[in-house]
């Protein structure tokens, strides 16, 4: 018989309700009617490619379709325990008197469920050890079809473990699944004959192809997986809203919750004595969304496949069986791991997205599964780049989810963290970003530096793989002034060391070298003050002490010197003059610095925006050329004759310099300046020093930071000795 392919237009993956209503539809059409069908989803909804035709369809639920036994004889206000209400009791009497043939399984369910609860003499819901035992021997003594529900809700080990899904244990607050699945289906069907009622056909056409029909709803809830129609406050205009559900609706979605069976595992990568495994399920991450709050209660996540090409039972049987996502070597743990998880799953599975549902508390103490947003699977390398840092992120995340009280802004800067790394997973974010979030996240550590270590937080290990420094290079304008003047920062000596607390212990003291924690008291970090310009001038400040150190003690490291001179970085000079005229975004250019400061930089980076040999200096204040050489101690003088090696005059140190300008007066500085020049036989034009603003005087400081080449400091210092020829002359 010729395939057809059937829409469904009433089955969309949001709520999730709608989504479980389609795999309920083809796991019952699959194992009841058409093995060889297949199903996908496109714009329209959930499709099916079938031997049945809409008509032959639709009769085949009405007058064909044999209802999974839903029985959950483990709970209360089932109608099993001699205690139970007399209309709980009723209802199971009225499915176990039934002699329609599809309410067959359910005669056979009810039965045993009832002699097992005799044989254990058990008056009303037992619990813990009783519990155990009582399903224990439900599990060894149910048919097969009612097995489908109990490995749904619960997986019986050394303790008793439930599915989020389905609640606890098939519980969804005063909602037992069980007792209103028989409720809906009496409201579809005589329980006596197996005929549909009235208005079945109806209720049936809208749930599976969105018909509007009138009065085909019942006041009922539909628990946890349809927000929208659980009613309460503001759900409709007025104060309340009644909770209303189609009943097929319900039926077929609790038949799509089997597709989401539990098991219980004992991963390669953990200890212990297993736990929970739950098909696409993980624990909540409160990042990625709108709503998303700290404060806020969530039970899990479930992130649902959405595929385009038709798949058969058995492939997505496998699929779902199988329900997990990879990050690297290891299991996805939570959403912000299965958000970076789905670029390879997707992409190997061929899933066109993932809805994601938060399972939170809304409408008072009730959990409801609320969809999150869709994610759309694309390989990036990008995020494949995170494995470099993965175990950190782990033992980062253990260390904080069992940290007692750790300071609110350790745990905002996690948060942040988390966000980065789902927005970079759904392509929302950019590598850079994440890294802006990891140094952010080694600044509050650091700040919190006790707790870091009280709690076994350790420094993120430096990232050395070059691909990082290529993938934000290459997102970097030539015009991002922040970024490159960020990027000269950051090749500087011990520039993450002077940023935070902490410290390098190299391999002559460990065998591989590693990061630690600092005290603090070595003066090494000099980042204090809330100003950029301040901190700069601090750090120069400290070089300074530190040279003069090494110098009196002749341990200087010539590589130090040379990178001072002639570093292998350098800034451009329409960027500095940007930071001088203060046109540059402080806040950012810090936290790309904190950034940077964690990769291992390319010795000589290829940079699309390099210093020009022939550039002519741009507007910049006369009294900076002057201070960059001083603080150089080395002037190169062009040279006499032109066909000659240049004259390279090394300067002495001038000892106020950084703290004059530090302290506002800029006058005196560059009156230094001058002088220290003049007497080292540097021919200047000028005698006297420039008086600068406090303000700029901090700025032309701060600016020293930045690295200029030879050459660079050779054009900005030539005005000045043109001025000299001309006096000659």
């Amino acid at each position: 018989m010729a395939m057809k392919q059937l829409c469904l237009p009433g089955c969309q993956p949001q709520p999730l309700a709608s989504y479980l209503k389609a795999l309920g539809v083809f796991r019952i059409l699959v194992e009841q009617k058409d093995p060889e069908a297949r199903c996908g989803w496109h714009a329209d909804g959930f499709y099916l490619v079938t031997q049945l035709d809409e008509r032959a369809f639709i009769d085949f639920f009405l007058n064909e379709y044999q209802p999974s036994p839903i029985v959950a004889p483990w709970n209360g206000s089932t109608g099993f325990f001699p205690k139970d209400q007399q209309k709980q009791k009723e209802l199971l009497e009225t499915f176990q008197q039934s002699q329609a043939a599809r309410f067959a399984p359910y005669r056979q369910a009810i039965t045993v469920g009832r002699q097992v609860v005799a044989q254990l003499g058990l008056e009303r819901q037992p619990k813990e050890k009783q519990k155990k035992r009582l399903l224990t021997c439900l599990r060894n003594q149910l048919p097969d079809a009612a097995l489908v529900w109990l490995d749904t809700c619960v997986v019986i080990g050394d303790a008793l473990l439930f599915a989020p899904l389905t609640g606890s244990g098939g519980n969804d607050g005063n909602l037992e699944f069980s007792r209103s699945f028989m409720q809906r289906l009496q409201e579809l069907f005589d329980i006596q004959t197996g005929q549909p009622r009235k208005n079945s056909d109806m209720q049936l056409r809208a749930a599976l192809f969105g018909d509007v029909q009138p009065k085909i709803l019942t006041k009922e809830s539909i628990g946890q997986f349809s927000p929208f129609a659980a009613g309460g406050a503001n759900a409709r205009p007025g104060f309340m809203a009644e909770s209303r559900v189609n009943p097929w609706e319900y039926v077929l979605a609790i038949e799509g919750t089997a597709w989401f069976q539990p098991s219980l595992t004992r991963r390669y990568e953990q200890t212990g004595t297993g736990e929970l495994s739950y098909p696409f399920m993980v624990r909540p991450a409160a990042v990625g969304y709108g709503t998303a709050s700290p404060e806020e209660k969530a039970r899990a996540e479930l992130w649902v496949p959405v595929w385009k090409q038709p798949v058969s039972w058995p492939d997505l049987q496998a699929f779902f069986r199988e329900g997990r996502a990879k990050v690297g070597p290891r299991s996805a743990q939570d959403g912000v791991d299965f958000a970076r998880a789905i670029s390879r799953l997707g992409v190997q599975r061929r899933v066109a997205a993932f809805v994601r549902y938060g399972f939170l508390e809304r409408n008072g103490r009730s959990y409801f599964a609320v969809p999150l947003g869709t994610f759309v699977p694309k390989q990036d390398p990008q995020v494949d780049l995170l494995a470099d840092i993965d175990g950190w992120l782990v033992d980062l995340k253990h260390r904080l989810r069992h940290a007692k009280q750790p300071p609110a802004a350790v745990m905002a800067a996690y948060r942040q963290l988390e966000s980065a790394l789902v927005e970079l997973a759904s392509g929302k974010a950019t590598l850079e970003e994440v890294l802006v979030a990891l140094g952010q996240m080694e600044l509050v550590l650091s700040r919190s530096s006790r707790f870091s270590q009280e709690s076994g937080l350790r420094p993120m290990p430096l990232i050395r793989r070059p691909e990082w420094f290529k993938a934000i290079q290459q997102m970097a304008s030539p015009d991002d002034v922040e970024w490159h003047l960020a990027l000269a920062l950051a090749a500087r000596p011990k520039m993450r060391q002077r940023l935070s607390l902490v410290r390098w212990v190299p391999p002559e003291q460990h065998r591989r070298g590693y990061w630690t924690w600092g005290e603090g008291d070595d003066g090494i970090t000099t980042w204090q003050s809330p100003s950029l310009s301040l901190n700069l001038l601090r750090l120069l400040q400290r070089e300074e002490i530190e040279r003069r150190q090494q110098e009196t003690q002749k341990t200087l490291d010539t590589r130090e010197s040379v990178s001072l001179t002639d570093p292998p970085l350098a800034a451009c000079l329409d960027h500095v003059a940007m930071w001088i005229q203060g046109q540059v975004d402080e806040v950012r250019l810090e936290r790309l610095l904190r950034g940077l400061c964690l990769l291992r930089l390319p010795d000589h980076p290829v940079l699309d925006r390099r210093p020009d040999p022939d550039e002519q200096p741009p507007t910049l204040p006369p009294a900076y050329g002057l201070l960059v050489n001083v603080y150089a101690r080395q002037v190169v003088l062009d040279p006499q004759p032109p066909n000659q090696e240049p004259t390279v005059i090394e300067i002495p140190a001038v000892p106020n310099l950084l703290w004059r300008l530090a302290a506002g007066d800029g006058l005196t500085a560059t009156q230094l300046a001058c002088s220290r020049l003049q007497a080292s036989g540097v021919p200047l034009g000028i005698q006297e020093g420039f008086y600068l603003p406090p303000e700029q005087s901090l700025r032309l400081g701060a600016a020293l930071a930045f690295p200029l080449t030879r050459h660079q400091r050779q054009q900005l210092l030539k005005p000045f000795l043109q001025a000299t020829d001309t006096q000659e002359k």
